[in-house]
Formats: structure tokens, C-alpha cells, sequence
């Protein structure tokens, strides 16, 4: 009888408990507040870590390390020492031309470095994108030389391939610019000589022709609109002034 008298109070005082969360508002507030902290507890207890820091990692841009604390000085000579065998294997491996098992040794060194080692990340990026570059992976490849010269932005190597990427990807104008920025450290390094003789006209034709396939998209698009009216784009003719350049446009009702 009593077992039975005390289930009964534990009844009424959780439904008291529910009656008083429905009244109270703030109560319930405070309610949802405990039970997010605790599944935020029991995230950071299982992981090991505090919920904020994991975001803080997952926010870190590619090509960036997390700003984690220095290596002492005891812990950054064996660590040179660990990156400097990864990267003479991946070197090793690249000459033979084992390109993705390259790769695969730089990302590792790459891993291991913090901020005291940026000179050695740049390195290992541009070492990077010279991997990719012999896979025809050329975005891969620019994105490697844009973080190579991010640490680096005298990286004369990095400059010079980022701009034979760019080229591969059609981005003319901008591998134009990285072969000025290597004749300024190297006034007379020949492929930078050679490209920025030849690509202001080859830039010039892009333009044209990017010009030439608007203009053709304007008019399948101004031929939709005009359609239901009987008239297309041909009843339109575009004049250029050769006093200012600019262009009139002329209706021509019997075209």
C-alpha cells in the first residue's frame, strides 16, 4: 500500500511540473535552455572538445591552417624533420611520375605544419599544383599556386605556373598579370617574355568574341519578346558613330 501512495505523489508532482510549464512561459524558456547545454555537454564529452572549437575548425578556409598554438622548439625540429622526408619522398615520387601518390605525401606534410613553417607550406603548394598540372586538374592546380603566393607573393615559381594555369582555364587577363608580376622579379625570364608579348591580342579576340555571343544571346532573347508582335530583331539595325564609338540602333520596318 505504501509502494502504491508513492507512485501516486510522483504522479501528481510530475503533472504539477507539466501544469506549470504551460503557465509559465519563461519557465519553459529556461527548460530548453538546460537541454541544449546538456546536448552541447555530451557532443563536447564524446568528441572530446567544446562545441565552439569544432566550429571555429570547420570555419577555416581552404589553404589555411587552423590558428593552432606554436610548436615548442623542441617539437618543431622533429617536425621539420618529419616534413622535410614527406616532401623529398613526394618530390621523389613526382619525378617518377607518380603524380597522385605525390600529392598524397605533400598533403601530409602540409598537415603537419603550423604558421612557423609558411615558407615550407609555400613550397608544399606550389609543389602541389605541379601535381595537379600534370593531371589536367588545372582549377586544383590554381588554387594550390593562389595559396603558395598567399604566403609567398614573390614566389616567382608559383607566379609563373599560376599564369600557364590561367591560360589552360581561359582566364587570359588575370595570366597576363602574373607574367608582369614575374618580369618584375625576373626581367628576363623567357616564357613570361614570350606570354606577355602574345597574349594582349589573343586577349583582344576573347573579348570579341565574348561581345559576339552576348549579342547573340540579346537577340534570341529580344526575337522572344518581339515575336508576338510580328517583328524580330532584324528590324533593328545597330549603327556605330564614328565620332564617339557608341552604337545608335535604327528601326526598319521592312526587314
Amino acid at each position: 500500500k505504501k509502494k502504491k501512495k508513492k507512485k501516486k505523489k510522483n504522479t501528481l508532482k510530475l503533472t504539477g511540473a507539466a501544469n506549470n510549464d504551460l503557465k509559465d512561459e519563461s519557465t519553459s524558456a529556461t527548460s530548453d535552455e538546460v537541454v541544449s547545454e546538456k546536448i552541447d555537454r555530451l557532443i563536447s564529452d564524446g568528441l572530446g572538445q567544446e562545441p565552439e572549437t569544432m566550429k571555429a575548425v570547420d570555419a577555416t578556409p581552404v589553404g589555411e591552417v587552423p590558428d593552432l598554438p606554436s610548436y615548442t622548439d623542441e617539437e618543431l625540429e622533429e617536425i621539420k624533420s618529419q616534413v622535410i622526408s614527406l616532401k623529398e619522398l613526394g618530390n621523389s615520387l613526382y619525378r617518377s611520375g607518380h603524380s597522385y601518390g605525390a600529392m598524397a605525401e605533400y598533403s601530409k606534410a602540409l598537415e603537419l605544419c603550423r604558421k612557423q613553417l609558411d615558407e615550407t607550406r609555400s613550397v608544399l603548394h606550389a609543389n602541389r599544383a605541379a601535381c595537379h598540372v600534370s593531371c589536367s586538374e588545372f582549377k586544383e592546380a590554381e588554387e594550390d599556386c593562389d595559396s603558395a603566393i598567399k604566403l609567398n607573393s614573390k614566389y616567382l615559381k608559383a607566379l609563373l605556373r599560376r599564369g600557364q594555369v590561367r591560360e589552360k582555364l581561359e582566364k587570359l587577363a588575370p595570366a597576363l598579370e602574373d607574367y608582369k608580376s614575374v618580369l618584375e622579379l625576373d626581367p628576363r625570364n623567357g616564357p613570361a617574355l614570350e606570354a606577355a608579348r602574345r597574349l594582349p591580342r589573343e586577349i583582344e579576340v576573347q573579348q570579341e568574341k565574348m561581345k559576339e555571343e552576348c549579342v547573340e544571346k540579346l537577340k534570341d532573347l529580344g526575337n522572344l519578346v518581339l515575336k508576338p508582335f510580328g517583328l524580330s530583331t532584324d528590324n533593328f539595325k545597330m549603327v556605330q558613330n564614328p565620332e564617339t564609338g557608341g552604337y545608335n540602333i535604327q528601326f526598319d520596318q521592312n526587314r
